[in-house]
């Protein structure tokens, strides 16, 4: 008597794999790629050195001692276009704020040619710079796009990541957290 295919054990097997397939993949697709948490929060910011888009001045991220909102944008960013006014905004707000932060524009994969002419563009007059070309900071943030901005406590704490663009609600938010710690 010929075995019935459901009587075989390739046959089940087969049928799990599938199964596990279709429900990794479903949950993959229900997952808001926003809100998956970063690794880095709550750890130490990476350090690095660079130096001023327009000008010669360098400064390291570690000797900076007030909070820090660093920001990774592109001049081709579709996003990045819509979040510089806010950013700028915000950045006008602390020079004459009791509880300043600093607010740290890094540009990735990006030439210097066009980064300083979407800067001028938008009016960007915090701290900018080009990550270098290998994208070694970028690399160190674990960015895997733009923009995506982390809001770093005084003592060079990781509090918070946002991937794509900042509203000036949650950078107001950010910055009670981080002016609280």
């Amino acid at each position: 008597m010929k075995k019935k295919l459901w009587n075989k054990p390739g046959f089940w097997i087969s049928w799990a794999a599938i199964a596990g397939l279709i429900a990794i993949f479903a949950f993959g697709f229900s997952t808001d790629p926003k809100k998956v948490p970063s690794p880095l929060i709550g750890k130490p910011a990476p350090d690095f050195v660079v130096k001023q888009l327009d000008g010669n001045q360098q400064f390291r991220l570690s000797e900076i001692k007030t909070p820090v909102v660093l920001n990774f944008w592109a001049s081709w960013c579709v996003e990045c276009r819509t979040e510089a006014p806010v950013l700028e905004a915000f950045h006008q707000k602390q020079n004459t704020s009791d509880q300043p932060l600093t607010v740290i524009g890094i540009s990735i994969q990006d030439s210097e040619e066009n980064a300083r002419a979407f800067a001028q563009r938008f009016g960007k007059s915090y701290f900018l710079a080009l990550d270098d070309p290998s994208g070694t900071i970028a690399l160190d943030y674990g960015i895997y796009g733009v923009p995506e901005t982390f809001f770093i406590d005084a003592q060079g704490v990781i509090r918070h990541k946002q991937i794509g663009g900042v509203t000036a609600k949650l950078l107001s938010q950010q910055k009670e957290i981080l002016v609280s710690l």
